[in-house]
């Protein structure tokens, strides 16, 4: 339950907090040496290598060097181009009579014409039967009009032209392209694919088998199933952006689904095309107009994509034996595409690792040699989108790798983690890169249809290098601290089973199979005949009888503490005192930090720093509820809590427990044979949503008649921590312990 040791739990979540600003910081990696400096000398190279000279040697040349050797004097470091202006290239925007809009971008340096139609949908429209889009898209090209697949493929290949279609997440994409010359018969069957599909029978069979085997090679790539893994943590299950393909997804599919999905999307009133290349406007749109005419405008489609709701934060791990190296994505979940702060989380993940000068390139990559392909990218969906970085690494290095990963997560929003200068050499790489891709008038063209897709002003692509120079690296310390801090994180692992211990230091971990499904999920409890009301009975005889639990008093609980936060280890002590009914003190002590909470009947407080500050509102009715573990358990019932036995699973039986106004509700797991308390889940709300806490209780020893855990381990998302506990029951308390020092005086 969510008080006593579960408060516990929680103000040591308050610690993590505290050390993410200095602690985290301070790894216990080794650092380089810095080479003493030497005397600098003039220096000229001997004679190219030899078999007997294998090295080619520099000598210090001295005064006796003879008349007729000289050396070149230095050329003068050649000075950078002054920077040109950057000039949005012209396009102009027509609309058809059947209210089909087109950007025509002209481009007559090369004889082409491309056409790319982008309708909204995409994924997104898939519901239940995954797949479904890529199938439906797929097949428009396997016979349309008056042709076969074959015969769309003869004519196109016949004057080296080019027709597709394709499913993204949030869209479709048509594009056709061939020489100027040939635009007419291009045009042709362009028009047919996308006007009129035949959807042949044969073709469907065949694209719906190479689908699913195309689902059983996903398991051969880890790097996908990691993706996808942590693509269901951030977005959550069921959610359009987590969804994927599955061999009964697919099987699923029918004709009639696949013609459904055509005409629910491809109407002229969702879709905008861009003609780009060689043509004469008038004649052009004459084509166009001839062609379309007859396409009618419908009802738009539904793009209902909810909210995401991500799943606990912790480590979600698929065992895959014989793995020559684990696959890790970290990911978080970020802004639509749209918001003022997408620009800054694009630009971060640049300087996280979009390419040689990132920070996980001179970190995995140089400085520690784990891998070779370090990554992080910021996704570039309409309603939601995700921020990844990871990598392939060596397997003995997983653990190492994550904690990096992490580090460089936090360099981001700590103070000096981002130096100007790199925030200027990632920024003049990406302004860079943008300018040169206007080479490809089609890059014009996805602009002109993205900004109308993604409801943005043009001008932000107008402008994009002059809003990408305005960012700081105070923006990019904000963004990073507001989406990307460890407890909006996820991890995703694919790795060998072994791996799975060394991933424990990082949160909890949830075990997932190939096909990405929870083994939780998967191994449900057997059942057990055992109602909730004898389960707590036989709980309270095992634990020493409701005799020596109702004649507890007072107890004390001294600790040894190990707090593990993302591998590291800090000792400490933990002291906690309770005098029943409603007084409870809390002392938390380690060479970092100090934590107090003093609760004394409707009264609390806690220490903040080298403050103290009382509790109130919501958080004061919480804190003021005193028990310890073992009396919460017996009274659960009593109390009015709603509970249900959900079965046994590796010889512990399942409680699960809910308050009357559902707002405290978790697990406890009992031992099949002693029916002693093992373990406790919950799940609380965090600052950035549902963080789990587990509880595992060890060691039992008799005090006073009541068996106690000597050994509990606490787990969160974002370190673990272990106390070794001695006990004191019914000791006289002073009841000033209860009530900080300064406010006894008053």
């Amino acid at each position: 339950m969510k008080n006593t040791n579960f408060k516990f739990a929680i103000i040591l979540i308050l610690f993590a907090s505290l050390l993410s600003t200095n602690l985290f910081a301070q790894r216990t990696t080794k650092k380089s040496k810095v080479p003493e400096k030497v005397q600098q000398v003039e220096q000229v190279q001997t004679a190219p290598a030899t078999k007997t000279n294998p090295d080619v040697q520099t000598q210090q040349v001295d005064k006796t060097t003879p008349k007729y050797a000289f050396s070149l004097p230095p050329f003068p470091k050649p000075k950078p181009q002054p920077a040109k202006d950057f000039v949005f290239p012209s396009y102009k925007t027509v609309t058809l009579s059947d209210g089909l809009k087109v950007y025509l971008i002209k481009d007559d340096e090369q004889p082409e014409i491309t056409l790319h139609l982008m309708l909204a949908g995409g994924q997104n429209l898939d519901g239940n039967k995954s797949g479904l889009a890529d199938i439906a898209t797929s097949l428009m090209t396997k016979g349309a009009g008056k042709r076969n697949a074959l015969e769309i493929a003869q004519k196109l290949d016949g004057i080296g032209a080019g027709v597709s279609v394709s499913a993204g997440q949030d869209n479709i994409s048509a594009t056709g392209s061939s020489l100027t010359k040939h635009f007419d018969e291009m045009f042709e069957v362009f028009a047919d694919v996308v006007l009129s599909p035949k959807f042949p029978k044969d073709e469907f069979n065949k694209l719906i088998d190479q689908s699913i085997a195309g689902v059983k090679m996903r398991k051969a790539n880890s790097g996908t199933l990691a993706s996808l893994l942590a693509s269901i943590a951030t977005y959550g299950e069921n959610h359009p952006y987590s969804k994927f393909n599955t061999e009964s997804s697919l099987k699923s599919i029918t004709l009639d689904d696949v013609e459904n999905y055509y005409k629910s999307t491809f109407i002229p009133n969702n879709a905008t095309l861009a003609v780009i290349g060689d043509f004469n406007e008038k004649d052009l749109i004459k084509k166009l107009e001839s062609r379309f005419k007859d396409w009618t405008k419908g009802p738009l489609p539904k793009l209902d994509v909810p909210d995401p709701k991500p799943l606990k934060r912790g480590v979600y791990f698929i065992p895959r034996a014989g793995s020559k190296q684990s696959s890790v994505d970290i990911s978080a979940l970020t802004v639509p595409k749209n918001h003022p702060d997408y620009l800054a989380l694009r630009l971060t993940s640049a300087l996280m690792g979009g390419g040689f000068g990132s920070k996980l390139f001179r970190t995995l990559r140089e400085k520690y040699s784990f891998t070779y392909s370090p990554f992080a990218r910021e996704t570039g969906y309409k309603f939601a989108n995700e921020f990844f970085a990871g990598s392939e690494v060596k397997n003995d290095k997983t653990d190492s790798s994550i904690t990096v990963i992490l580090d460089q997560f936090k360099a981001l929003y700590q103070e000096n983690g981002v130096t100007q200068e790199e925030l200027e050499r990632v920024k003049s790489n990406v302004i860079g890169n943008y300018q040169m891709a206007f080479e490809n008038s089609e890059f014009v063209a996805s602009l002109l249809q993205n900004a109308d897709f993604y409801d943005e002003p043009i001008d932000n692509y107008k402008h994009y290098a002059q809003r990408i120079e305005a960012l700081t690296t105070l923006d990019v310390a904000k963004v990073a601290d507001k989406y990307l801090k460890n407890d909006r994180l996820a991890i995703a692992v694919v790795g060998l089973p072994a791996l799975k211990d060394s991933l424990a230091q990082f949160g909890p971990v949830y075990e997932y199979t190939m096909d990405l499904e929870s083994t939780d999920a998967i191994a449900a409890a057997t059942p057990i005949d055992i109602k909730p009301e004898e389960l707590i009975e036989k709980y309270i005889k095992a634990i020493g009888g409701k005799e020596a639990l109702n004649s507890i008093k007072t107890i004390k609980m001294d600790s040894k503490l190990q707090l593990k936060p993302q591998g590291q280890i800090i000792n400490g002590t933990s002291e906690k005192i309770i005098k029943y009914p409603d007084k409870e003190y809390t002392l938390v002590q380690t060479p970092m930090f100090r934590q107090e909470s003093w609760v004394n009947g409707d009264k609390a407080w806690r220490r903040n720093g080298n403050n103290i500050e009382a509790v109130t509102g919501d958080e004061l009715k919480e804190a003021t509820k005193v028990k310890f573990f073992v009396n919460e358990i017996a009274d659960l019932i009593t109390n009015g809590y709603k509970c249900e036995v959900l079965g046994v699973k590796d010889g512990l039986i399942k409680l699960k427990y809910k308050s009357k106004d559902g707002n405290d509700e978790g697990t406890y797991y009992f031992d099949r044979n002693t029916f002693l308390p093992m373990k406790s889940v919950i799940s609380v709300e965090g600052p950035q949503g549902p963080v789990e806490i587990s509880q595992e209780y060890s060691n039992f020893e008799t005090f006073n008649g009541v068996k106690l855990p000597m050994t509990i381990v606490v787990t969160n998302p974002y370190y673990s921590s272990e106390l070794n506990n001695n006990y004191w029951i019914n000791q006289d308390i002073d009841d000033a312990i209860f009530t900080p020092k300064d406010e006894n005086k008053k």
